[in-house]
């Protein structure tokens, strides 16, 4: 009677937390059935390799979680967890170029002590433009630190299905005018909720700042986790990788199809994070693997809504005393525990040990992977050429990860390089367009 007893408790707790009306989370759309497409097999220019195995460890426990890092001469920029921007000189000494926050106790403080993501230079030399996911999009001057607050947080931006604050504001690129395109990966959760976040139906948005107007404006809305953002080279486009939807989305800014958008390439072997682009191509990050043998688990709920929003409702309410011990008292132990719950980086143990880097032309062909299965070179968040070297940052890991390129690969990444792999057509009709996903 006793474990009876018991189940039927769970039982009720279960059906309770499922169906309760008025309990969180309450989100921006509501939850509905969708499907991802699925990757690729590692076959062809996919095949898998071992060219990002044995990364040298650059500034090993000196960078806690370099998730952007730039390049510019012999000087390398990082965004850090600890709220920090970080200048790298050629003999390897680090200055902090600004610090966002109050100072930090440990990486589960960060909504006060800051988050840096995306990074880009202006259009001015001595300028970066720094997204906080806390505290709002920066202007930051590179030697003195100064910060100017260009984009808000607390700003609601009309436009898209519903207009709304932005709630992770997270990659960015810089047009040769000075505008920003920029994403927001969800408008539901802030960032230490990133999993909550992604097992919603799509918020995410890729926006437009115009410096004339200081005001943004929707391109893309309903992107099921926006993240990575480049333009191309005559910035006729703009690209914004879509993490849960494992795809990279295309909006045309010039031309015959301007105002519109489309799929650029879809069924990768797994979530993209970062995009870099130069003149050839762009690189594009896989921060979470996925193929036949490891199938992404966003994909496969993305079915189920009444699943997920069981999962997310299950961590918000688990959250709720932790918050409010720490709003009462100042608790950093209700912190911890309240950060972790909703923390991508609390189940990145889980997440399969293949690191993949792509690198891929400006008409969405991919012209090579980089591997590793040494697992040590995974949960990849950016990918940026230095000379011959692929720098390598990460949400997770505690310092950059430098990489040797091939002749085979930096004959790729430059013009006449070996022919890239067909580009695969995927029937768009059947999609539904806002979203880049199969409806049910």
């Amino acid at each position: 009677m006793g474990c009876k007893s018991k189940v039927l408790k769970v039982a009720l707790f279960v059906v309770i937390v499922a169906v309760l009306p008025g309990l969180p989370p309450y989100p921006t759309f509501p939850f509905t059935a969708f499907r991802v497409t699925p990757p690729r097999d590692l076959e062809g220019v996919l095949a898998p390799n071992q060219l990002l195995n044995n990364a040298e460890l650059w500034l090993e426990n000196q960078l806690v979680a370099p998730e952007t890092i730039l390049v510019r001469s012999n000087t390398t920029y990082a965004s850090v967890a600890g709220g920090k921007v970080l200048e790298i000189s050629k003999n390897d000494q680090v200055r902090v170029v600004a610090k966002f926050g109050v100072e930090c106790k440990g990486t589960y403080d960060e909504r006060v002590c800051g988050r840096p993501l995306g990074l880009a230079f202006d259009t001015q030399g001595n300028n970066l433009i720094v997204i906080e996911p806390y505290f709002g999009i920066y202007q930051v001057q590179i030697k003195t630190g100064d910060k100017k607050l260009l984009v808000s947080l607390d700003q609601v931006i009309e436009g898209g299905k519903v207009s709304r604050k932005p709630g992770i504001p997270n990659g960015l690129a810089v047009a040769r005018n000075g505008d920003l395109y920029w994403s927001d990966t969800s408008s539901d959760f802030h960032f230490e909720d990133a999993l909550q976040a992604m097992l919603l139906n799509p918020s995410g948005r890729l926006l437009h700042y115009s410096r004339a107007t200081g005001k943004n404006r929707v391109l893309i809305d309903e992107v099921y986790g926006a993240n990575g953002v480049a333009l191309s080279k005559d910035e006729s486009f703009v690209l914004v990788a879509e993490l849960g939807g494992q795809l990279i989305r295309r909006y045309y800014l010039k031309g015959e199809k301007a105002g519109t958008d489309d799929i650029f390439i879809d069924g990768l072997p797994g979530s993209i994070d970062n995009l870099v682009g130069d003149d050839t191509g762009l690189w594009a990050a896989v921060v979470i693997a996925a193929d036949k043998q490891n199938p992404s688990l966003l994909a496969m709920l993305a079915p189920f809504p009444n699943v997920r929003k069981f999962l997310v409702r299950l961590m918000s309410i688990a959250e709720l005393p932790f918050d409010y011990l720490y709003q009462q008292t100042g608790s950093h132990l209700a912190l911890r525990v309240s950060n972790f719950i909703g923390n991508l980086g609390s189940v990145a143990a889980v997440f399969p040990k293949r690191g993949t880097v792509l690198r891929l032309d400006w008409e969405g062909n991919i012209l090579a992977a980089l591997h590793s299965d040494d697992g040590r070179t995974n949960l990849i968040a950016h990918a940026v050429q230095s000379g011959d070297f692929l720098l390598l940052g990460s949400p997770i890991y505690p310092s950059i990860r430098k990489v040797k390129l091939t002749e085979e690969v930096l004959q790729i990444v430059t013009p006449g390089g070996r022919k890239p792999l067909p580009k695969v057509t995927v029937d768009t009709k059947k999609k539904k367009k806002q979203m880049g996903h199969e409806e049910l």
